[in-house]
């Protein structure tokens, strides 16, 4: 290495070219990167979906769930399978191991399921496959209002005309409407008539079918020119619909409109969305699986300009979210703190250097070690985000280590009299090993991280791979590009380095009292050296319990600028309640939450596969978006506790927030109790006791269990033998129950390119009441007709509103709604009070959610831990050839987890998976200053120095380096602790982390490595070996004394 440093100070020219192409790549890289919120990470979850309109829970788990869960159970790589059975739908969710390849697992599910799916009904929907891809969550919803147009028209206009413009802009996959009434044409047959005229449901639903076609009919040649011929039978308007001829009675056509009430209506509403109080419809936006979330978003927001201009009057257009605008904030908000962090370290060089054009050449090594880093980004495929950014300014402190190492070096060699070309190549050939050395313990410790399974492994591989390429950029910049600079900048003659003005006279003064303060009392404590490691080691001991006082979660919640809740009535209560209950809720946001600049509801029943985990139209999410964070006093976290409180007096609603975790695979959150067993009774006898047990926990308020209600249902018991009698089965006599309640979809109306279904079902009066149901009329073979009361008796029921199976066995889940408590704690005293309640046999319980996650990550980060530790310790060893001496430099590792866990304690700081990889990060730290040490004691040695002597001459040399590069590193970080702005809850755990166990280090390591290093020194030299081994940088030979 310092043949390349004699090489840039020959070569300064060529040195300096080369620089400005990587930084030029490095601009160019800057360019081609990708902008998002997290890292691209690919959540290894398959789903299926399948639909089977009005079938119940408890048939959908039987007909479709079980059959799937034993199909697809069998696939290797699968770690989890969750399913959950609600009202016409089944889901089935596969987690699989991660690393899994889900192209291949996700044609070994589809082979599967080709297998099953002559087990499932036919009328059940074909299983729908896809991966879970974060690019499902739109990254824009736009509100829809008018002040005159009825909810089925706006929707329409919705569907007919905006979701068209939308889809044309570049990157945006689909769009999809909700809320408004949906247009239908319905088919209302009226009960009398249609067994006077001995016509079924069934019957006239399959007439309009057979009148409403366009059908290719071949070519036709007329000369030389060819037709093509289309049959043209579909109906242009409502009109012709009601004029279809169904049947022909004595030479007389009856007409559909002699039998029923056709209308141009609307759908069984099944649910609604309010927008700050008022009905509207909401737009939500999809992007391609290749689109940058923030061009796409930004692409809709400036496109909405072009279709605002062209809107009806009445109509408004706005944004109720956008994700590119927190990504851009937090973004922003990071660049802001690294400027910042730059600063603080030219201050901090400033004040040590003693001169403006030392501090500048140092400076000069953070944007060619940043700029360039962009470089190996751009080839290593990684994006711009949270984390990458975080680890780029948490690098900002760091990579001008090196740098300060070989300038403190050099400066030592001009001031013995060298010249600038000299003492440039002579100072950086010195510590050149030093600092490649202390450079390799930071990256190793980050090798770790890149093998550890999981989400913790995925998200933090950018912030390992960013400061490992702006380190190993920034040794080379400090080899070759400072003493190019030195040789260049620094005068020719000799220079002692003397502050010139009074702020550098100050701060050198300050620091040469330091320094002879050090000294002094360095050499007094070295004869108690003992005493010291002591003292140190008793430290470490009583700081531990703080590690059971400090809370923990699994991932720092962010200030979003908005927040959902969720509201729940009873099962089976209709929507005009649920509407009511929604309007109460908005109305005490409006009152309680001045913050708030828009409200927006969606409650009911969902459709497809948005309401497959829907408890089933008894809930509905409002959602409050925020002002932004510098424009409130309040956070979003002090909003919904306050608002939370005030929502208890609307009667007969629960309210929970909804706390999604984005970095979990099921997006659970917080503390879930999952028991496992078959009987629902029972499970609902143990998921009360879980309640009363988890209630008892300090910081638990409420609790709520999925078994805490059922699902009103009237259920048709068969009269088999009857049916058979009149020579029928049970599934004519269902599929009849199910033409006249639910109707039969006979065909789509076309108006404008958008399809409406046309329904036909029996009139609405017939069939309000379940005496009604009992008296629709059934058609036998024979033409005749009965009331189904001659053919099944009703029964009212309370059936599950949905069935959870997790690896194919039923699971009731409780969960728990945390407030004044962490997690870990919360998840320990609740695993203890559960521990205590009698479980049956063949009944167990887990502790799931976010609580899972958090446990998975910790135990592997711990790993990494180690093995961090276990990577730095050989390569010391490598450095030191020795297996002793590197055990001196561990020591710092304990002393930094001290500090680390005092910081956290002193700032309320939980532990959580980014703590733990600042907690990483520190290992490769903190050994650095004692490597420097260390390795300049043993120099004074090798050059003939006593060892007493050598110690505190080495430490006192090297303590100005060590004490700039710790506060360069720390005060680069401040900003990043401070949690000022969008995002800073993400980042700020691992800046405290790095600062409170960097600071702590430092200061014990003056004195406990020394005196650690003067005990295992004397001992090995007691024992007869070299206690040295060291090879002067500087000598032709071993031993040669430069002293």
């Amino acid at each position: 290495m310092g043949s390349l440093s004699k090489l840039a100070v020959d070569r300064p020219i060529t040195f300096l070219m080369s620089t400005l192409i990587l930084l030029g790549f490095g601009f160019y890289g800057l360019q081609n990167l990708r902008l998002n919120l997290y890292p691209d990470v690919s959540f290894p979850t398959i789903t299926v979906y399948t639909g089977y309109e009005g079938v119940a829970p408890e048939d959908i788990e039987t007909l479709v769930t079980r059959p799937i869960e034993e199909s697809v159970g069998s696939i290797s790589g699968i770690r989890k399978v969750r399913s959950l059975s609600s009202q016409g739908a089944s889901v089935v969710k596969l987690n699989f191991e991660w690393g899994t390849d889900l192209y291949q697992a996700e044609n070994d599910v589809r082979k599967e399921l080709g297998f099953v799916e002559r087990s499932i009904p036919d009328d059940a929907e074909t299983p729908l496959v896809f991966s879970y891809d974060p690019n499902q969550e739109p990254i824009v919803v736009l509100t829809l209002t008018s002040n005159a147009r009825s909810q089925r028209d706006l929707r329409t206009f919705s569907k007919q005309v905006l979701e068209q413009r939308l889809e044309r802009i570049n990157g945006i996959a689909s769009v999809e409407t909700s809320g408004g009434l949906e247009r239908q044409i319905n088919v209302q047959i009226d009960n009398e008539k249609m067994r006077l005229y001995n016509l079924s449901i069934s019957d006239i639903a399959s007439k309009l079918q057979q009148e409403n076609i366009q059908v290719p009919a071949g070519q036709l040649t007329e000369g030389n020119t060819i037709y093509s011929l289309r049959t043209i039978g579909e109906f242009k308007n409502v009109d012709q619909i009601r004029n279809t001829i169904i049947t022909v009675r004595e030479g007389q056509p009856l007409l559909l409109k002699d039998v029923a009430n056709v209308e141009d209506g609307i759908a069984q509403p099944i649910g609604n969305v309010h927008i700050n109080g008022e009905n509207g419809v909401i737009l939500n936006v999809y992007r391609q699986s290749d689109a940058n979330v923030v061009s796409s978003a930004n692409a809709v927001v400036g496109g909405l300009d072009d279709i605002k201009e062209s809107l009806p009057n009445d109509i408004e257009i706005s944004v109720l979210t956008n994700k590119a605008d927190f990504i851009e904030q937090s973004i922003s908000n990071l660049l802001l703190t690294g400027i910042q962090a730059v600063v603080l370290v030219v201050l901090i060089l400033l004040a040590f250097l003693r001169s403006g054009r030392s501090a500048l050449i140092i400076a000069i090594s953070i944007p060619v070690s940043i700029i360039t880093t962009f470089t190996v980004m751009d080839i290593a495929d990684l994006s711009l985000n949270i984390i990458s950014l975080s680890g780029l300014t948490l690098a900002v402190g760091m990579v001008v280590d090196d740098a300060v190492v070989v300038l403190e070096n050099i400066f030592r060699f001009r001031e013995q009299g060298a010249d600038r070309n000299e003492a440039s190549v002579k100072g950086a050939k010195e510590v050149a090993v030093p600092v490649v050395i202390s450079t390799l313990t930071t990256l190793v410790v980050f090798l770790p991280i890149l093998f550890v399974p999981g989400i913790a492994g995925f998200l933090f591989r950018d912030l390992a791979l960013t400061i490992s390429f702006s380190l190993a950029i920034s040794s080379l910049v400090a080899l070759t590009l400072i003493p190019l600079m030195t040789s260049q900048f620094f005068k020719e003659k000799a220079q002692s380095f003397e502050a010139k003005n009074k702020i550098a006279r100050f701060f050198s003064d300050i620091l040469n009292r330091v320094e002879s303060t050090y000294h002094q009392q360095l050499d007094k404590v070295l004869d108690r050296s003992g005493l010291v490691v002591s003292g140190a080691v008793v430290l470490f001991l009583v700081s531990l319990p703080l590690f059971y006082v400090i809370g923990g979660e699994f991932f720092p919640r962010v200030d979003e600028n908005a927040f959902t809740l969720e509201v729940q009535r009873e099962p089976g209560v209709n929507l005009f309640e649920l509407e009511r209950s929604i309007t109460q809720v908005e109305s005490i946001i409006q009152q309680e939450v001045p913050e708030a600049r828009l409200v927006v509801s969606d409650y009911g029943d969902k459709e497809g596969i948005e309401g497959a985990d829907d408890p089933g139209g008894f809930t509905g999410t409002v959602r409050v978006e925020l002002v932004p964070q510098n424009e409130r006093d309040r956070s979003q976290f002090e909003i919904t506790s306050s608002l939370l409180e005030k929502l208890q007096i609307v009667p007969g609603v629960e309210i929970q927030e909804i706390i999604i975790d984005p970095l979990s695979p099921d997006g659970e959150n917080g503390l879930i109790v999952q028991i496992f067993g078959y009987d629902p009774v029972t499970k609902e006898e143990l998921a009360n006791g879980v309640k009363e047990k988890l209630l008892q926990v300090d910081g638990i308020n409420s609790v709520f269990s999925t078994s805490d209600q059922g699902r009103p249902e009237l259920r048709l018991i068969m009269d088999r033998e009857r049916i058979s009698r009149v020579g029928m089965n049970t599934n004519q006599v269902a599929t009849a129950v199910s033409n006249a309640v639910k109707g039969n979809v006979a065909t789509a109306f076309v108006d404008q390119g958008v399809e409406f279904e046309v329904v036909v079902e029996l009139d609405p009066m017939d069939k309000s009441q379940s005496v009604d149901l009992s008296n629709i009329q059934i058609q036998t073979p024979d033409g005749t007709w009965m009331p189904l009361k001659n053919l099944a008796r009703i029964e009212r029921y309370s059936g599950p509103t949905n069935v959870l199976r997790i690896d194919q066995e039923r699971v009731t889940e409780v969960t728990a709604e945390l407030s004044g408590i962490d997690l870990k704690a919360a998840t320990a005293e609740a695993r203890g009070l559960l521990d205590q309640v009698d479980w049956p046999d063949e009944y167990r319980y887990e502790i799931a959610g976010t609580a899972e996650e958090q446990a998975e990550s910790f135990n592997f980060l711990m790993i990494a831990f180690m093995i961090a530790g276990i990577l730095t310790y050989m390569v010391m060893a490598s450095q030191f050839e020795s297996l002793v001496e590197p055990f001196i430099i561990i020591l710092t590792i304990p002393l930094a987890l001290t500090g680390v866990l005092l910081m956290l304690w002193m700032t309320g700081t939980s532990i959580s998976v980014t703590s733990m990889v600042g907690l990483i990060l520190l290992t490769g730290i903190v050994v650095n200053n004692g490597i420097v040490m260390i390795d300049y004691i043993k120099i004074l040695q090798a050059r003939g120095m006593e060892r007493h002597k050598a110690i505190a001459e080495g430490a006192t040399r090297r303590l100005r380096p060590i004490l700039m590069t710790a506060f360069t590193t720390i005060l680069s970080m401040v900003p990043l602790a401070l949690e000022l702005g969008s995002g800073s809850e993400t980042w700020s755990p691992m800046a405290r982390t790095v600062i409170g166990g960097l600071s702590m280090s430092t200061l014990l390591m003056l004195f406990v490595v020394p005196c650690f290093y003067n005990i295992i020194n004397s001992l090995v030299e007691r024992l007869g070996f070299d206690a040295v081994h060291k090879i002067d940088p500087l000598a032709n030979k071993p031993q040669e004394a430069l002293a």
